[in-house]
């Protein structure tokens, strides 16, 4: 089933967002639905809008390039946040929830593509450290530094 509506804080999905996103000062202009950081906005605003945590065929329209470059630590930083929304609902994991779909638009823009989840942050995390890769270092990292807040 995925997190319910109530479970969902929003706001900080929200922060996180913001704080990756480039802003029109750098794009020029914003691309909205085009670009990762505004389709993961999107899709949350829907949500909320809808009372509801899933986005009808979300991963299917995420976008599939966006070459800005982003802040690796800010990336890093709100797949830490988003994972720290997420119940892990394991077995109860469907794609497209707003969680799952906010995850991958950081993928893409961090690793170049969408990673599997199985519907557990420690799982996924445990993955990721087992990569020793910068990226995947920097998102475990700031898993274990928002969990000390």
């Amino acid at each position: 089933m995925g997190i319910l509506y109530e479970q969902l804080d929003d706001e900080a999905a929200f922060r996180d967002l913001g704080k990756a996103c480039l802003t029109e000062a750098s794009c020029g202009t914003c691309a909205k639905e085009n670009c990762l950081i505004g389709y993961a906005k999107s899709c949350l605003s829907n949500c909320v809008k809808n009372k509801v945590t899933y986005v009808m065929d979300g991963m299917d329209n995420i976008p599939g390039i966006d070459a800005k470059v982003y802040d690796e630590e800010r990336l890093a930083d709100g797949i830490a946040g988003i994972l720290k929304i997420c119940r892990s609902c394991e077995e109860e994991h469907f794609d497209n929830c707003i969680i799952n779909v906010i995850r991958s638009c950081y993928e893409v823009l961090l690793f170049g593509n969408e990673r599997e989840y199985h519907g557990s942050a420690f799982a996924y995390l445990t993955e990721l450290s087992a990569e020793g890769q910068h990226n995947a270092d920097l998102v475990v990292d700031a898993y274990n530094n928002r969990r000390k807040e």
